[in-house]
């Protein structure tokens, strides 16, 4: 895929935190029909850390590979790491400062830094820092999430513009993430407010299932509905089956999950051939099962192997099995975004 048709069809991008997917070779990870990763800004900041990344020749040299490689804001990671308490840091009108828990450093990511840092790590597709947080939030904490989000957007634009040329220069594309937490109309605020703006994609932000575990599909249908039509729709962390299709069908193509491979190193697996697509692999009914995971798959997992295998090797903790599970999960993503385009 060139990035000009990006989000033009459908896309999945697997997560690959660190410069790599786990549990697979940039190889493998290719054999699965994946085009596009995602990786993150606050772990490789940390390590192995700007400078580094530059001497490497930025993450695609470092991993070998050629496809589409879009890098979180860290905005999601402030979140979940600061805001939860898990990391020493607190978020700030101008950013985040944040301790490392490996090294005891000091780091702090304002919008400027965090355009910088993307650029040094050298993805295609870089995303505007924002001020993400939960879902249930007051009214007045969502307005402070909307205000403070477009106002970092647009720093982050003038620096990839300023410092860096914009898309004309480095041929790289700047996208922005809708926040508004389970407010319609602040999602529709935040979105008319970021189109004025202008970014090459529109992502949703925060969380998209409510507490019952249904796509908020009110919030999500507002960023489609204000934003430029010509620009990709980004369902950041859509990621069961079922759910890419319901927010494909009102306008979403590109989508990303850390499920897909988390659960496949933990036994959770694809199956067209079950109810509900979810095969336990780790029950004992497949241990002489020598059928494939999915008798329609293509990947190298159902091409060469059993069901009975793959239950085997993760029983015993062999990585062969992570290996396995993990290619099967991916490719049928990839074969389940392809059947929407």
């Amino acid at each position: 895929m060139e990035l000009k048709d990006f989000g033009k069809k459908h896309v999945f991008m697997p997560d690959a935190t660190r410069g790599a997917v786990r549990f697979l070779t940039t190889q493998q990870l290719k054999e699965t029909g994946t085009t596009a990763i995602v990786t993150n800004t606050l772990h490789l900041l940390m390590s192995p850390g700007v400078e580094r990344m530059e001497k490497l020749g930025g993450i695609k040299k470092m991993m070998n590979w050629d496809g589409i490689v879009l890098t979180d804001s860290g905005g999601f990671q402030v979140f979940s790491l600061i805001h939860s308490g898990k990391w020493k840091g607190k978020v700030h009108e101008d950013g985040a400062t944040f301790k490392s828990p490996l090294t005891g450093d000091v780091y702090e990511i304002t919008p400027e830094r965090s355009i910088d840092i993307q650029m040094s790590i050298g993805s295609d597709i870089l995303v505007a820092f924002d001020d993400c947080r939960k879902t249930d939030l007051t009214r007045k904490e969502a307005e402070i999430s909307v205000d403070r989000t477009v106002k970092w957007a647009q720093r982050c634009k003038k620096q990839f513009e300023s410092v860096y040329g914009g898309t004309k220069a480095t041929g790289k594309l700047l996208s922005c993430v809708v926040q508004g937490a389970n407010y319609p109309d602040l999602r529709k605020r935040c979105a008319e407010e970021l189109s004025e703006i202008g970014f090459d994609g529109y992502n949703f932000g925060g969380f998209v299932v409510n507490d019952k575990g249904d796509l908020v599909l009110d919030e999500m249908a507002a960023v489609i509905e204000n934003t430029p039509s010509d620009k990709f729709k980004y369902a950041m962390g859509v990621g069961k089956p079922e759910d890419i299709r319901r927010a494909s069908k009102i306008g979403y193509k590109v989508f990303d999950t850390v499920l897909v491979t988390r659960n496949a190193r933990h036994g959770t697996l694809y199956s067209s051939d079950i109810e509900g697509e979810v095969l336990r692999i780790g029950n004992a009914e497949y241990a002489e099962d020598l059928k494939p995971i999915d008798s329609r798959c293509d990947c190298y997992t159902c091409q060469t192997h059993s069901r009975s295998y793959v239950h085997q090797m993760l029983k015993v903790g062999e990585a062969t099995g992570m290996t396995l599970a993990t290619i099967h999960n991916l490719r049928y993503y990839q074969n389940l975004v392809q059947g929407l385009s």
